[in-house]
């Protein structure tokens, strides 16, 4: 998801999305090629891509006008997305959205996750205006201490901006490729990110796991901003790892890697992944909205794991 200024840091925030589910699977001569890629690789391994499903959302938000929704595309076409204009496009947009369209998050649907990131990647985009303009956004406010592990009452960060020594953005490392040349169909086709813009990439693989009847999935998210002269910087990325009993749908291991965080503390919530041990996939987003907070947790953590709510519409997937 790409958090967008096409009109300059005054006008509105546009939020794009795209998103993508493949299969792959052992190449079969009868199979049609209209319905599956070529990995580029299926001549040495005989595996295919399939495409499962796909999705794309356009959202536009007044960022300076209370952060209200003031456009919705959706493809497919959402029935009642036009509800969630006139929205703020923070606390209470989730709620909003499972009022309108309740199936979209519990069917674990495409569309569903790209409209559940619009609050944190609305959170996030603040941060461009004020790397680019060297100024704190206007009509914004300091989040209150120990609402994660980063921003903790006598942390770090908290002090460094009690006594001004920075300004809380994290400037971390140039972004390393995630591609791999050798898997073309990795990633799908992802549009340059104009300087001033900040790009959410994430990505969820559920595999066969070590046992029978268990499942592993692993997952990345990383968030960059793109430098005036094209370099995109790391803001946060984490790596998650769990493996799931595939009859019952319950999480039976849970573990974090912090790799580029914003504040020294922040390291420190990686732990909290493990309170997922022994919790099912459904319901798990209602168990983190309610558990996961404070400062022995982080947000961007935490919306990471919601998304292994929408793993149990993948699981059918995998071959017998």
């Amino acid at each position: 998801m790409d958090a967008l200024r096409p009109d300059g840091l005054e006008g509105p925030l546009v939020l794009v999305g795209r998103a993508r589910d493949i299969r792959t699977t052992k190449s079969l001569p009868t199979a049609n090629p209209a319905t599956r890629y070529q990995t580029g690789i299926a001549s040495d391994t005989g595996w295919d891509a399939e495409l499962v499903a796909e999705a794309s959302t356009r959202v536009t938000i007044d960022y300076f006008g209370g952060r209200l929704v003031t456009e919705v595309h959706c493809e497919p076409a959402m029935p009642g997305s036009d509800t969630l204009v006139g929205v703020r496009a923070g606390s209470g947009f989730r709620t909003a959205l499972d009022q309108a369209a309740p199936h979209l998050t519990a069917d674990g649907t495409l569309l569903g996750l790209l409209l559940d990131e619009v609050p944190v990647v609305t959170l996030i985009s603040g941060s461009a205006i004020a790397r680019v303009s060297g100024e704190r956004p206007r009509n914004t406010v300091m989040p209150p201490t120990d609402v994660c592990a980063g921003w903790k009452a006598g942390g770090e960060m908290d002090m460094s901006h009690r006594e001004g020594r920075f300004s809380l953005l994290g400037v971390g490392p140039s972004a390393p490729e995630l591609a791999d040349a050798t898997d073309p169909l990795g990633w799908h086709t992802m549009p340059d990110l104009p300087p001033g813009s900040i790009r959410r990439r994430r990505r969820l693989d559920v595999v066969p796991g070590p046992h029978l009847g268990v499942v592993t999935v692993e997952g990345l998210f990383r968030d960059t901003f793109c430098e005036p002269d094209g370099t995109q910087k790391v803001i946060h990325e984490y790596a998650i790892h769990t493996t799931v009993d595939r009859a019952t749908g319950t999480i039976s291991s849970a573990s974090a890697t912090p790799h580029v965080l914003p504040g020294p503390d922040c390291p420190a919530a990686a732990a909290s992944a493990t309170r997922l041990v022994g919790e099912r996939l459904t319901g798990l987003r209602e168990m983190l909205r309610a558990d996961m907070i404070g400062p022995t947790t982080c947000t961007h953590l935490t919306d990471q794991l919601r998304a292994l709510a929408d793993i149990h519409a993948l699981i059918p997937l995998l071959s017998q």
